[in-house]
This record gives C-alpha cells, structure tokens and sequence, in this order.
C-alpha cells in the first residue's frame, strides 16, 4: 500500500468514526426527545383527570 492509499484509509477511517459518533448523539437526543413528550403527555393527562374530578381548573 502506498503512502497515499494510508492516508486516504486513515481518513475514511476518522470519517467513519466522526459519522458513527454522530448517529449515537442523534440516538440520545431522540431519546431524550422521546422522554420530555412522554412526561408531556403524562402530565397533560394528570391535569385532565384533576379536572375532572375537582370539576374546574383542577389545582
């Protein structure tokens, strides 16, 4: 191998590794995403249920 197809390598291997890096940040940011709308939604549903047994604004 030369000395050009190394380098070349070893730049495709840091893009792969740049590329692989950024798809788990994205992973955790959806799941994180995925977390704060479910608390959404939990709590949306708790307020709901508050008003419906208080009868009115529910606090």
């Amino acid at each position: 191998m030369t000395e050009g197809q190394r380098a070349a390598t070893a730049a495709l291997d840091r893009a792969e590794t740049a590329r692989a890096r950024v798809r788990a940040q994205q992973s955790a940011v959806r799941a994180e995403a995925a977390g704060w709308r479910e608390r959404r939604e939990r709590n949306h549903l708790a307020e709901m249920v508050r008003t419906i047994v208080l009868g009115g604004e529910g606090r």
